[in-house]
C-alpha cells in the first residue's frame, strides 16, 4: 500500500528540503482579535484578516447565538437549501448597502468558490481572460478551470494590458484584478483598468476581498472610494466582516446565467442561514461606525512609523497589509518562530503564496490593536532581526 505513494513522499521530501512544507499553527484556545492564547500563554496576533475586530463584536455574536437555533441549510439552494435568510441578505446588500438598480446579488460559500465558479462559468473557448500576475490563487484556479485563453500580465502593467487587449479577437474579454493585493498590500489602478475595458469592450471583474469594510466612505470597497463601477465585483464576508462566505454583484441576467452554470454554486450545500443573519448585523455596524476604519488607518500609520524608527525600513503600503520581505524561505520561518517564542504570532509567507525569493512576514494590523501592542511588536521584531542577521 505504501509503495503506491512513493512519488508523493518524494515530493514531500522536496518540500521539506526547500523549507516549503506547510504545517498548521497551534489551535487558538482563546482569540480576541489582537490577542490569542496558545498552550495557556497569551500572544499578540499580527497576521489575522479580522481587520475591524468584528469576530468579537457583541451584536454579531448575539445574532449568531439567536439564529443558530433556527436551521442549517442541508442542500444546494437550487434544491431545498434556499432559505429566507439567503434572500434577505441578498436584498439587504442590493438595497441598503449598494443601492443597486440594474444589478443583483448572488451568495457563494466563500471567496474561493465564487472566483472559481464565476470565472470558469463566464469564460469559454471563445473567450480571453486577462489576469494580473499577483492575483489571488482562487482567480488563478478559476482561469485554469475555464476553457478560455489566459493572458497573465505583469503586475499592474497597464501598457502590457492595453497591448494585449488591442490584439485580442475573443468574443468575450474578461479583465480580472484584485483591488487590494493580499500579499503585497498594494492597490490596483482601477480607473485605468475601467478606461481600458471600455476602450476595448472588455468586462471588468474586481475582487474586493481585502477592501470590503475597509475602503470607501461606508466601507463598500476600493471601487467606491475611487469612483469606479466594475461590471462584476466579488466581496467576502470572511475578512473585515468577520464571518464566512462571499457574494457577487453583477447584471441580473448574468446572475441568471451563473445560477445555471457556476458549478461551485450549483453543487455546493448553501451557506448556513445564521451566517447570513449575522453578516447583515456586522455590515450594518461597519457602515454606521466610520471611526473603526479611522482607528485602523491610524494604527497602520503608527506601525509604519515604528518600523521605520526601530528597524530602519521605510515600508510602503496602500492598505492594512504590510509586507516585511526577508527573501529566504528558511530564514523567514526562523524569524516567525523566534517571534512566536517571544509571544508574538505572525506567520511566514513563502512560495507559492508569493514569488520565489520574496518570502516575508505578512503583517496585518487591526482596529483592535493598541499603540502599546504595536510598539511591543516592532521592538521584538527589531531584536529578532538583529539576532538572525548576526
Amino acid at each position: 500500500m505504501e509503495e503506491s505513494f512513493f512519488w508523493i513522499y518524494h515530493k514531500l521530501s522536496d518540500l521539506e528540503r526547500n523549507g516549503l512544507l506547510r504545517e498548521l499553527p497551534p489551535p487558538f484556545e482563546y482569540y480576541d482579535v489582537s490577542r490569542g492564547t496558545f498552550y495557556g500563554k497569551e500572544f499578540l496576533v499580527f497576521c489575522s484578516n479580522d481587520y475591524l475586530g468584528m469576530t468579537r463584536k457583541h451584536e454579531v455574536l448575539e445574532e449568531l447565538r439567536n439564529s443558530v437555533e433556527v436551521s442549517g441549510s442541508g442542500a444546494s439552494r437550487l434544491v431545498s437549501g434556499n432559505f429566507k435568510a439567503h434572500r434577505d441578505f441578498e436584498e439587504f446588500i442590493s438595497s441598503e448597502v449598494f443601492e443597486l438598480k440594474d444589478k443583483g446579488v448572488l451568495l457563494f460559500n466563500s471567496g474561493w468558490s465564487a472566483n472559481v465558479g464565476v470565472i470558469s462559468a463566464l469564460a469559454d473557448d471563445k473567450s480571453e481572460i486577462f489576469s494580473d500576475e499577483l492575483n489571488h490563487a482562487s482567480i488563478i484556479d478559476g482561469c485554469r478551470l475555464s476553457k478560455a485563453k489566459v493572458t497573465v500580465f505583469p503586475h499592474l502593467d497597464m501598457n502590457f494590458l492595453e497591448d494585449s487587449l488591442s490584439r485580442s479577437s475573443a468574443k468575450f474579454k474578461l479583465v480580472v484584478v484584485d483591488s487590494v493585493f493580499s500579499m503585497d498590500g498594494d492597490i490596483a489602478p482601477l480607473k485605468d483598468i475601467r478606461y481600458l475595458c471600455d476602450k476595448y469592450g472588455a468586462c471588468m471583474y474586481v475582487d474586493e476581498a481585502h477592501a470590503f469594510g475597509v475602503f470607501g466612505e461606508k466601507g463598500r470597497g476600493l471601487c467606491e472610494e475611487k469612483g469606479v463601477e466594475p461590471d462584476i465585483a466579488l466581496f467576502t464576508l470572511s475578512k473585515a466582516v468577520g464571518l464566512y462566505g462571499a457574494f457577487v454583484l453583477a447584471p441580473k441576467r448574468v446572475l441568471d446565467y451563473l445560477k445555471s452554470t457556476a458549478r461551485s454554486f450549483i453543487f455546493a450545500t448553501a451557506i448556513p442561514p445564521y451566517i447570513c443573519r449575522a453578516a447583515v448585523v456586522s455590515i450594518r455596524i461597519i457602515m454606521r461606525e466610520p471611526e473603526t476604519r479611522k482607528k485602523l488607518w491610524n494604527n497602520v500609520s503608527f506601525l509604519l512609523g515604528k518600523m521605520k524608527q526601530k528597524l530602519k525600513v521605510d515600508l510602503r503600503t496602500s492598505s492594512q497589509i504590510v509586507p516585511f520581505i526577508i527573501g529566504d524561505e528558511i530564514r523567514t520561518l526562523q524569524v516567525s518562530q523566534l517571534l512566536f517564542e517571544k509571544g508574538i504570532f505572525v506567520r511566514g509567507i513563502r512560495y507559492p503564496s508569493v514569488p520565489r525569493g520574496t518570502a516575508r512576514l505578512r503583517i496585518t494590523v487591526s482596529a483592535a490593536h493598541s499603540p502599546e501592542e504595536i510598539e511591543r511588536f516592532t521592538e521584538e521584531l527589531s531584536k529578532v532581526m538583529e539576532e538572525v542577521v548576526r
